[in-house]
């Protein structure tokens, strides 16, 4: 009897061939779909698809681009397979001015382009960094784009906070505006060396040394303080609590203070009352050409002092008896006030109807006028219209106070015109101006008004820097 042999199932024959033929079908699909590149910078970013703006193609790549970026073509042009698109990254610069500090985005290379473009303009006076170094203002169109531009007069300082340090490059002008500008919160309690109102100088260190909360239990109060000192004593004499007699302290000066400790002060035998006087401080003038003449600003704020009065007061079986002095003593010392005036001398231009005149300080002025017959001497006296400088009065010639307009120097008056400092009077004093014509254009002043002081400038000895303020 013949063997039956079993035939071979054909449908798991053609499974592994229809395999086969769907993968090669869709590697050539994805052979032959469109294929875009994206040059990005350093980056090569290819991409396949069907798309029909560049937006598409870069947002498939997930390649992001900022507004300032220059994009080529741009996002809303239609795409040809095949097409390279370019894209030029914007570089970010950070300009620090006195004001503050704002970020820019630009696609060019050199400082002086990046200025025209961002409308900053940069006076031949002005003082630039890029990225730390000097620039020239003659150097600015070859000067690679830093990524920080610093414009304006600008310190080294390093801070102190505690055991962090902190270096940072400002324009501030003061320990308090560059701890301010760092965004350091202080509290009154914070102790800083040197003073807030201490003008900066370059390289200046500043200490900065943290206040911490505390409690005072004294004469059956509490008192919340806080203090940057570590001794019970310095802080108790901080806020004003002395200690007499056989007075002490839980802890002990010994004892190192930390954040939340609370000071208990024991009383023995005796109680003391006291009692503060303010101690008035003085106020101090300082030149400073950081001012424009005639400007005054305050330095530094006086502080009243502090005249302790100690009176003891003795208790017999818990009753009061008697209450006698015990003595007075300074427990803090006043503070001068220090107001700063300016000695630096701006000439500016003054326009006027008979041309433009050069002056370097103005003043506003009681004003007169005068003829020599007004002067009280006769016509026949031999000192008849001579002035203090010799030269004869009348128009032109105006007498002055020589501690507040230099004598013998030019002045415009507005209404007047240029006069000669020249006479002086025994009434004419302070911020006043006595005009000079002759008999037959005399014309009457009163009121007051503002005097030019024209060119040339006088030398510093000729000079008062603090003219009176108050006007006669």
């Amino acid at each position: 009897m013949p063997t039956t042999r079993p035939r071979p199932n054909r449908i798991l024959f053609l499974i592994p061939v229809l395999l086969l033929v769907c993968g090669l079908a869709a590697a050539g699909y994805w052979l032959t779909r469109d294929r875009y590149v994206v040059y990005a910078g350093d980056e090569v970013h290819v991409v396949s698809g069907d798309y029909d703006s560049v937006g598409e193609v870069l947002a498939a790549a997930g390649v992001n681009v900022r507004d300032e970026d220059m994009v080529t073509p741009p996002l809303s042009a239609a795409v040809e397979p095949g097409t390279a698109i370019q894209i030029q990254r914007a570089h970010s610069i950070t300009v620090h001015t006195e004001s503050g500090r704002q970020t820019w985005w630009t696609l060019q290379t050199q400082l002086g382009p990046f200025l025209s473009e961002a409308g900053i303009t940069i006076q031949r006076t002005d003082q630039l960094f890029a990225d730390g170094q000097r620039v020239p203002f003659s150097a600015l169109d070859e000067t690679p784009l830093p990524a920080v531009l610093e414009i304006g007069q600008f310190v080294n300082v390093i801070i102190h906070d505690g055991a962090n340090e902190m270096r940072r490059r400002t324009a501030a002008q003061t320990v308090g505006q560059a701890l301010q500008e760092a965004g350091l919160n202080l509290y009154a309690a914070d102790g800083v060396e040197p003073p807030l109102g201490s003008w900066l100088s370059p390289d200046q260190h500043i200490y900065v040394r943290r206040s911490m909360p505390l409690t005072i239990a004294v004469d059956g109060r509490v008192v919340q303080t806080r203090s940057h000192h570590s001794n019970a004593l310095d802080v108790l004499a901080e806020a004003g609590i002395g200690l007499v007699g056989q007075d002490f302290t839980r802890p002990g000066p010994e004892t190192v203070l930390q954040p939340n400790g609370i000071i208990e002060v024991i009383r023995v035998t005796e109680d003391f009352r006291v009692e503060d006087q303010p101690i008035p401080y003085e106020t101090l003038w300082q030149a400073t050409d950081q001012l424009e003449l005639d400007q005054r600003a305050l330095l530094s704020p006086g502080v009243p002092g502090i005249l302790r009065r100690r009176l003891r007061v003795r208790y017999e079986n818990g009753a009061e008896v008697s209450q006698t002095p015990d003595g007075e003593w300074v427990a803090q010392e006043p503070v001068n006030e220090v107001i700063g005036y300016g000695t630096r001398i701006v000439i500016r231009v003054l326009p006027t109807p008979g041309g433009a005149y050069e002056y370097w300080r103005v003043v506003r002025m009681r004003v007169t006028a005068y003829t020599a017959a007004s002067s009280g001497k006769p016509p026949d006296h031999p000192a008849y219209g001579v002035t203090a400088s010799g030269v004869q009065a009348g128009t032109g010639i105006v007498a002055v106070d020589p501690a507040v307009v230099p004598f013998r120097s030019w002045v415009y008056v507005p209404g007047y015109g240029i006069g000669y400092a020249g006479d002086t009077g025994g009434g004419v004093q302070g911020r006043w101006i006595d005009l000079g014509y002759s008999e037959d254009d005399f014309v009457s002043w009163s009121g007051y008004v503002d005097v030019y002081y024209l060119t040339p400038v006088p030398p510093p000895e000729k000079i008062n820097y603090l003219i009176p303020t108050w006007l006669p």
